[in-house]
């Protein structure tokens, strides 16, 4: 995928969960599983996954696919694609409950605030809609292209705030309620991924090669961190360290403290456009090289790679610290073992899947370049139900 972020550039095993917290059972709240972006889920897979439904938002002829990820809430999915619609579907059927149409592209993660459910747009602008209706309540004009995430944010005071980035090289924090600007920081080259949240800082990179750590509260720069390539997607934050996936061909980790690189990975010449997921021992990167790499996460030391047929611009998720979910470029959603990187099961949708898997409880949802949202039902556990 030539994201306009590339053409700019050419132009210009322990099973304890990390100590960032995953959504609750039944819910996708964060798009990465939390507001760290780790991209952790705390279900147990069984296999086989069944498909459940697959329902049709974008358009396959015109090659307007979903590559936002899925989020979940009370039984409700919301996820927008590139032919502009953004809707509102049971979690169960696939059916549509509403939608709204645009005359631009949906491609970041929505975010939820409250009663809202918030996202932004190609055409420049952030809507906040009523999550049960779809009801426009109110939109924030910014002067680019957004092609990220959204990320929220509750303040000490219980307020929300909204994070996202855009293609005017600014990251905005606006009041989740009113929509009104709080402050917004001003970058050199676009912003393409959505933005991280530890500890009240917000950790981002974007097109000018640069990672910065930013106070969350008033958006003073803490830290700026020379990274040398463009990111194309969220960073990964826990710890005090915020791991960098990027088109410079490497996988790094950085202390956001003293901006220290603590380690680089990289043993082939193709850049990495998804984000990483990490919990306590790895970090699991795929790549444009068509594999999927395991990495420590003390040292950065490959321990197993899983090669698929196509560019990986999926971003894994890691379940119950056993298993890998992903997509790929050539058509399949893929699971593998955690430790090993072996095999588990895969199931042909047919098109490029660029979207990073959603998992809400025993439901496994991602979108695809046919334009389609997939859902996947947990197989049957295989373990004894308790004697009555």
């Amino acid at each position: 995928m030539n994201h306009p972020c590339f053409l700019s550039f050419i132009l210009a095993l322990s099973p304890v969960l990390c100590d960032a917290q995953v959504s609750p059972t039944q819910d996708w709240t964060f798009a990465r599983g939390n507001a760290a972006m780790t991209g952790l889920s705390s279900t147990a897979l069984n296999f086989p996954l069944e498909l459940a439904w697959s329902t049709e938002l974008g358009n396959k002829t015109k090659r307007e696919g979903v590559i936002a990820t899925p989020v979940v809430r009370a039984g409700k999915i919301y996820v927008g694609s590139q032919t502009g619609n953004f809707a509102c579907l049971d979690l169960i059927t696939g059916k549509e409950i509403w939608k709204v149409e645009k005359k631009s592209f949906f491609e970041g993660n929505a975010g939820f605030a409250g009663d809202l459910i918030i996202v932004g747009c190609g055409d420049a602008f952030v809507y906040a809609f009523d999550a049960s209706t779809g009801k426009e309540v109110w939109k924030f004009e910014t002067q680019g292209e957004i092609h990220g995430g959204v990320n929220i944010w509750t303040a000490p005071d219980g307020k929300l705030r909204v994070l996202i980035g855009s293609y005017d090289n600014k990251l905005y924090c606006l009041d989740a309620v009113t929509g009104v600007k709080l402050w917004d920081y001003e970058t050199t080259n676009y912003i393409n991924g959505a933005a991280a949240i530890y500890e009240n800082q917000v950790i981002f990179g974007g097109c000018d090669g640069t990672l910065y750590v930013l106070d969350m509260a008033t958006g003073k720069e803490t830290k700026k961190i020379e990274v040398g390539a463009y990111m194309g997607n969220n960073v990964v934050t826990d710890k005090g360290v915020a791991y960098v996936a990027h088109y410079g061909n490497r996988v790094a980790a950085f202390s956001f403290g003293d901006g220290a690189r603590l380690w680089e990975y990289g043993e082939r010449e193709f850049p990495y456009y998804a984000a990483p997921a990490v919990n306590d021992q790895w970090v699991i990167a795929g790549g444009r090289d068509k594999r999927v790499h395991g990495l420590d996460r003390s040292k950065g030391e490959a321990k197993w790679q899983f090669r698929t047929k196509g560019d990986v611009d999926s971003s894994p998720i890691i379940c119950a610290n056993a298993h890998v979910i992903f997509g790929s470029n050539d058509g399949y959603f893929y699971a593998i073992d955690l430790s090993k990187g072996e095999e588990k099961w895969r199931y042909e949708i047919g098109a490029p899947v660029k979207s990073a898997p959603a998992v809400a409880g025993d439901f496994i949802l991602i979108g695809a370049d046919d334009g389609s949202v997939y859902c996947f039902k947990n197989g049957k556990s295989n373990i004894p139900a308790p004697a009555k």
